[in-house]
């Protein structure tokens, strides 16, 4: 009974039908082969790649990438060609006690750059980063909010600025480690990390 049980699997095995589908056309040959607008060839552009429409105009509004949008991060600083890849993923502590809270990041444009250049300039140092921050929670009397900033080293000299009124306010920087900047906010705005001497 054994062997004709193993015969049978066997036999089925081998002579099994293998199933093939023929891949789905690319959105170029799609939109290569319409005779839509070329809006509606962005559109099935966009869905094929697996971002949504609404997402990519979305990013788009806010002068950033795709990736930048849906990551909460900038990757790209106008006027700043080495400036760090930061992002911020929530966790915000808010007028001291823990929360889900994230604080979006929005981009610079080149005129707040370089402000930031003239201030590092005035300090001796380099900016790292420049970009605005924006939550759900618009007021707060403090918030301690943990940047990632990918290049950052434990113990590097980095002071942060905000652009208050036209003038940039040195915010408390709480911890620097790698990769990470913590500081404490009293509110949204352009803030600047500034990499400066270390003391003497």
């Amino acid at each position: 009974m054994k062997k004709l049980i193993a015969c049978t699997l066997i036999g089925a095995m081998l002579c099994g039908m293998t199933v093939s589908a023929a891949g789905s056309p690319s959105a170029a040959t799609v939109s290569g082969n319409s005779s839509s607008s070329s809006s509606a060839s962005t559109a099935v552009a966009v869905e094929a790649s697996g971002v949504s429409a609404t997402v990519e105009a979305a990013a788009a509004a806010e002068n950033k990438s795709v990736g930048e949008y849906t990551n909460n991060a900038i990757v790209e600083t106008p006027g700043l060609p080495d400036a760090l890849p930061t992002g911020q993923g929530g966790h915000v502590i808010i007028n001291g006690a823990p929360s889900n809270v994230i604080f979006f990041l929005t981009k610079a444009n080149a005129a707040t750059v370089k402000d930031a250049k003239a201030q590092a300039t005035e300090l001796g140092g380099k900016v790292l980063s420049v970009f605005g921050t924006k939550a759900v929670v618009g007021k707060f009397e403090s918030a301690q909010v943990n940047f990632y900033m990918k290049g950052v080293k434990a113990g590097q000299s980095i002071k942060v600025y905000q652009k208050v009124n036209g003038a940039w306010v040195e915010v408390k920087v709480v911890e620097i480690r790698e990769d990470h900047v913590v500081v404490d906010m009293t509110s949204h705005g352009t803030l600047a990390f500034i990499e400066v001497p270390a003391a003497q």
